[in-house]
């Protein structure tokens, strides 16, 4: 089984504000969409709730 990790982080170290982040992400939008594609996601309740479920993609939340 291989297991991926994906994370953005600010340069102050941020993660996330809330349901946004704090940083314009187009491009790195279309990377997330594109790798994920016909996978599993593994993300919290928050996450899932305020992105909502992307087609092709399955999830344990």
């Amino acid at each position: 089984m291989k297991l991926s990790l994906m994370v953005a982080i600010s340069k102050n170290g941020v993660i996330g504000n809330g349901p946004d982040i704090p940083w314009s992400a187009k491009g790195e939008q279309l990377l997330f969409k594109a790798i994920t594609y016909n996978q599993w996601l593994l993300v919290g309740r928050k996450t899932f709730e305020s992105m909502g479920a992307l087609p092709n993609r399955k999830y344990a939340v």
